[in-house]
């Protein structure tokens, strides 16, 4: 194939002729004579030489095999068909007497323009293989590019982007032309970015500095859940040493992040465990002892008013405290699971009839909607309904001025769901990491134990737990339970990928596919889709023993 006209077409032929042995001889039989000429130009061909007067050519490799003729005339009747001569002398010396001899449609060139010509030639051809060099370099990075997972961008210096990879297209949409010159911002918006108080945007202090830099970003999807970003940018750098652009790369660590949370979670039940046990010997058993002596001074008929009302409030405190101790000591232990097969819509119906009698007052309104053919779950019913009044409770608390209580079952292609979802203020993207640590709690008076001990049920008897909560917009948590599975009895059914299953939705900024079944309704409403779910991995287990001092009512 021709390179230069891009044809596959054959050429007319154009032999050419040199004379003389100039200095430019020897470059010009280099340039005619190499295999990228002859490959670009394989209709031009080198045909003969011309040394008349006596001249002698020198030895030359490339001139090897060539036909020399002492004068033009023979030149002329040997090759009919020649095109063009050079004159290669250093002076010119032969220019006017080969163009007085030369028959019609023969050029004569002389030795300035045979040199202009030939740079010419070495320059169109080194353009060429350039160009060829540069497409085959731009191939390969494409290609590299596009087979990273993470999102790669080429950013100017004012924060233009130059080129993309595939995954940001795959995940944001159309074609490089669309994105090529926005702003790096456009991305994924200018929220993504880092603030200063998070340490700044790592574009920046790469071009101030020169230097690589990262950051972790946070954002928040469209499902009110919280992903971790880390994003490396690297700077690139001309023959000068001038900036000349920035490679961005941005890595999605969410699932990273959330098994780093979780073993950090362990942790920290372990060092409750060990905690639980000191305080269950050194402060419960004298605690006890107060509350006895309390007993006995309020039966003493000669304790007055004020003296009662004194001991009362100890007895009173000293339960308050008791009831703390006991919260400490259930959420470190195991739980106690009775293995079982649990009606899920039967447990939703007993833990609304119990909690509904407060609602009126509170100005809350109860939606229930009640999957049909739910199977059964694998669990206690008892702790389950525990979990259910836990989240009740907590979307009661988060409605202060009144909402919307909705409780949802449903099932996904591996697990049985049930989704309480209140309209109060939601949780800050900030929070949603810590909503499920022991202690932890947006209320004033909460113990912040209820959450925590709410996924450490679900997650011992093989679930998962998944928040999601907006602003201003409220609070959705799903319970993930594993079904009752057609096997004999006593026969352990397998989990996918874990106790959780691959469909379950991660911790606090999971993300993933959304679910392959929508519940059906049998209520009042129908029953919506659960959180879209994601790959998780094993949930890390409570490195916890049982107490040993705790009191057995």
């Amino acid at each position: 194939m021709n390179r230069s006209t891009g044809t596959s077409h054959d050429r007319r032929p154009f032999p050419l002729a040199v004379a003389g042995t100039g200095r430019p001889l020897g470059p010009m039989l280099t340039f005619l004579r190499r295999r990228d000429f002859t490959d670009a130009f394989p209709w031009v061909k080198l045909v003969a030489v011309v040394l008349p007067h006596g001249m002698d050519l020198p030895p030359m490799p490339l001139a090897e095999g060539l036909p020399r003729y002492g004068d033009a005339a023979t030149l002329f009747a040997s090759h009919p068909d020649l095109r063009l001569i050079l004159d290669l002398t250093d002076d010119g010396s032969l220019t006017d007497g080969l163009r007085a001899s030369a028959p019609p449609g023969v050029s004569v060139v002389g030795p300035d323009s045979a040199l202009v010509l030939l740079e010419v030639m070495a320059s169109e051809r080194m353009c060429g293989s350039c160009n060829v060099q540069l497409q085959q370099a731009r191939d390969l990075f494409a290609t590299l590019i596009d087979q990273v997972d993470e999102d790669i961008l080429l950013i100017d210096t004012e924060g233009h982007i130059l080129d993309l990879n595939r995954n940001i297209l795959e995940r944001k949409g159309g074609t490089k032309d669309d994105w090529v010159g926005a702003c790096c911002k456009e991305i994924d918006g200018p929220d993504f970015c880092a603030p200063p108080e998070r340490g700044g945007c790592p574009f920046r202090e790469t071009t101030a500095t020169g230097r690589k830099a990262e950051r972790i970003h946070t954002k928040v999807d469209e499902e009110g859940r919280v992903r971790y970003f880390r994003v490396y940018t690297y700077p690139v750098q001309d023959q000068n040493g001038r900036l000349t652009s920035i490679i961005e790369m941005r890595r999605d660590i969410t699932n990273r992040t959330n098994m780093e949370l979780r073993l950090q979670q362990s942790e920290k039940l372990a060092a409750i465990g060990e905690l639980a046990t000191y305080i269950a010997h050194e402060i419960r058993n004298p605690l006890f002892a107060i509350g006895g002596f309390a007993n006995s001074l309020l039966r003493l008929p000669t304790l007055d008013e004020t003296a009662r009302g004194k001991v009362q409030v100890i007895l009173e405190e000293s339960r308050r405290l008791d009831n703390i101790l006991r919260s400490i000591l259930n959420f470190a232990r195991p739980t106690t699971s009775k293995a079982g097969k649990a009606d899920l819509n039967g447990v939703v119906r007993q833990t609304l009839e119990l909690m509904a009698f407060g609602f009126d007052t509170r100005r809350i309104t109860s939606e229930l909607a009640l999957a049909a053919d739910l199977p059964r779950v694998r669990g206690d019913a008892e702790l389950i309904k525990q979990c259910l009044i836990n989240l009740v409770k907590n979307a009661q608390e988060a409605m202060p001025g009144g909402g919307v209580l909705t409780v949802r079952t449903g099932m996904t292609h591996s697990h049985v769901f049930v989704t309480v979802e209140d309209s109060g203020e939601g949780i800050p993207a900030e929070m949603h990491e810590r909503i499920f640590s022991p202690f932890f709690s947006t209320k004033e008076k909460g113990a912040g134990i209820g959450l925590a001990m709410t996924r450490k049920i679900v997650e011992d008897m093989g679930g998962k737990v998944d928040l999601v909560s907006h602003v201003g917009k409220g609070t959705r948590i799903t319970l993930f339970l594993p079904p009752v599975l057609a096997v004999p009895e006593g026969e352990t059914p397998p989990h996918a990928n874990g106790p959780a299953g691959e469909d379950t939705p991660g911790e606090t900024g999971g993300q993933g596919s959304p679910s392959s079944r929508d519940a059906q309704t049998s209520e009042t409403a129908t029953s919506g889709t659960p959180p879209p779910p994601e790959t998780a991995s094993a949930p890390a287990s409570s490195a916890t023993s049982p107490c040993p001092f705790a009191r057995k009512d």
